[in-house]
């Protein structure tokens, strides 16, 4: 039965007007209706705001988070990618510059340190600011989300006049220049990277060159280059030089490589499945090592990354367990010559891996 609004006079169901007054019956279709309309609408457009910002948030975390710009740099490294490495890497430091020679010089490392992948990488995601990348947030991204890039690491070059009126250039390009011998001097910040530097000076009125690959990258910030050829022309010409500035080359006098106790603990061996191309600590023979770079080896990984750095030069072992591992590296090349002498950073990281052993 339906009751009128009006005057209170019972219907029917079927019944759209009213017997008594023939007012409009509404119907219980029309009282849902009317029903639903009062509904307030700001809870389940509340709800849907929340929804549609959680899925976009997510979605925009997946594409440019820290976890994805890491990713993403990585495989850009791996790749070789150079628009993607050009893209990510924004210095924090503006003098640093990023372009087709530095990105050049970058994946140049990476090609003859394969393993250093690993170790940016790490340092990417401990959200460290000690390795040659960091990661920081630059800005924002749609107005609310912040913008990830990939900072590099600044290395100062540090250069000593062998001659007068020297020139340094990177392909050409002058990157600096030194009045007078003995001079020294800084230039940078570079990107870590394997810079071609090229040295013209003069000595006894004449001009000279030497052109070196210089490896600017690691735990140090100041990286000191060293133009051998033109030391030894200079020295030969009695122009007094400073032994003092670490060298690339060897420099030092020979000594007995390797103890002769015996060591009982098994050698570490490769997997199978590993290539031959395997090195513990794969540029300690380019820069001075500290202790945060040998975090995380055992003893045994210490007395092989001590070792390996004699192998590079070809060192024969007198340990059979030593001849067998380094014999089974694809980058060892035994030469009875090898006469011991090594650089200073050689022989301060191979006293530092000592100590820890």
């Amino acid at each position: 039965m339906k009751k009128c609004p009006i005057c209170n006079e019972m219907n029917t169901n079927q019944q759209e007007y009213c017997t008594h007054c023939k007012a409009f019956l509404a119907s219980r279709y029309s009282n849902k209706k009317r029903t639903f309309l009062k509904t307030p609408l700001y809870p389940i457009l509340l709800i849907a705001i929340v929804l549609v910002a959680t899925i976009s948030y997510y979605t925009i975390e997946n594409k440019y988070g820290r976890k994805a710009i890491t990713e993403q740099f990585i495989s850009a490294l791996i790749e070789q990618d150079r628009d993607e490495l050009h893209e990510l890497i924004v210095p924090k430091d503006s003098r640093i510059s990023i372009d087709g020679e530095s990105i050049q010089a970058l994946l140049t490392l990476i090609e003859k340190n394969p393993s250093l992948v690993q170790v940016v990488e790490s340092h990417l995601q401990e959200q460290t600011d000690e390795g040659m990348f960091s990661i920081r947030a630059v800005g924002k991204r749609f107005g609310f989300f912040p913008r990830y890039t990939i900072n590099p690491a600044g290395y100062i070059l540090k250069v000593k006049s062998i001659g007068d009126e020297t020139v340094l250039s990177i392909h050409d390009t002058e990157m600096g220049y030194i009045k007078k011998s003995e001079e020294q001097a800084e230039f940078g910040p570079y990107m870590a990277g394997i810079y071609p530097i090229k040295m013209t000076t003069t000595i006894d009125d004449e001009s000279v060159r030497e052109e070196i690959q210089a490896n600017v990258f690691g735990a140090k910030q100041t990286i000191h280059l060293a133009f051998d050829s033109i030391k030894e022309l200079a020295t030969a010409t009695n122009v007094e030089t400073d032994n003092d500035v670490p060298v690339v080359q060897n420099d030092v006098p020979k000594e007995e490589p390797v103890e002769t106790v015996i060591v009982k603990e098994v050698i570490k061996e490769i997997p199978a499945d590993d290539s031959n191309d395997h090195f513990i600590i794969s540029y300690s023979g380019d820069v001075f090592l500290d202790k945060s770079d040998l975090k995380g080896l055992s003893k045994d990984d210490l007395r092989l990354a001590r070792n390996e750095i004699y192998a590079r030069h070809g060192y024969v072992f007198k340990s059979k367990e030593l001849q067998n591992y380094f014999g089974s590296q694809s980058w060892y090349d035994p030469d009875p010559s090898f006469d011991g002498k090594m650089s200073k950073w050689e022989k301060h990281n191979i006293e530092l891996i000592k100590s820890l052993e």
